[in-house]
């Protein structure tokens, strides 16, 4: 198995960063076309927006590990944001998962790469999934932050059937698109420059 060598974890630390802004930028893109505090459908979102960042990182490192360090990564952002320890499992555990799916085929399969990229979408439920698990936790950490009720029941998302297919389905849905648009570019873009070998 070829290991990851400094030039690999610069550069994946590097994308990683950009992945981060773009999920931030996919809960702003949530916000504004939903007009509510309720981040259903922010995952969904980061999805479309992040597809050609996490198939650039495939594409340049072919290696097992980056995938999983990306998710570690945004691990920690979670944590040091103020969400507790268990908001960091989704992240890991879909980087790991996403990682050895893509690595089947040497990071060389356009299909295994694109469900890769489906799975490693929800470690963005970190939040999410805190609301269903410790629901009672999470609101007292949000009315210990100064937020009144009328703020907690907007943002909060119920653990219900309806609710788990939209937020799963819409994840879904978008990284699929924003997968194969992230195929199309880095082929288009980046494979005929040479800047991906």
């Amino acid at each position: 198995m070829k290991h990851l060598h400094m030039k690999d974890l610069i550069l994946t630390g590097a994308l990683s960063a950009v992945y981060f802004v773009g999920v931030g930028l996919g809960t702003l893109l949530a916000f504004l076309i939903t007009r509510s505090a309720s981040t259903e459908l922010a995952p969904a979102f980061a999805a479309l927006l992040c597809g050609t960042i996490y198939i650039l990182l495939i594409a340049k490192i072919q290696k097992f590990g980056a995938i999983s360090l990306m998710g570690a990564v945004m691990s920690l952002f979670f944590f040091f944001s103020g969400h507790f320890l268990l908001a960091v499992i989704p992240s890991l555990g879909c980087a790991l998962l996403a990682d050895w799916i893509a690595s089947q085929k040497n990071y060389l399969s356009s299909g295994l790469n694109l469900l890769s990229y489906v799975i490693f979408s929800f470690g963005n439920l970190g939040p999410i999934f805190l609301m269903w698990v410790a629901r009672d936790a999470y609101i007292e950490k949000l009315l210990e932050r100064g937020k009144d009720m009328d703020y907690v029941n907007r943002v909060m998302i119920e653990f219900n059937l309806g609710n788990v297919s939209y937020i799963c389905g819409s994840i879904i849905l978008f990284a699929i698109i924003g997968g194969v648009i992230g195929q199309k570019l880095v082929a288009r873009h980046f494979l005929t420059s040479g800047l991906v070998k």
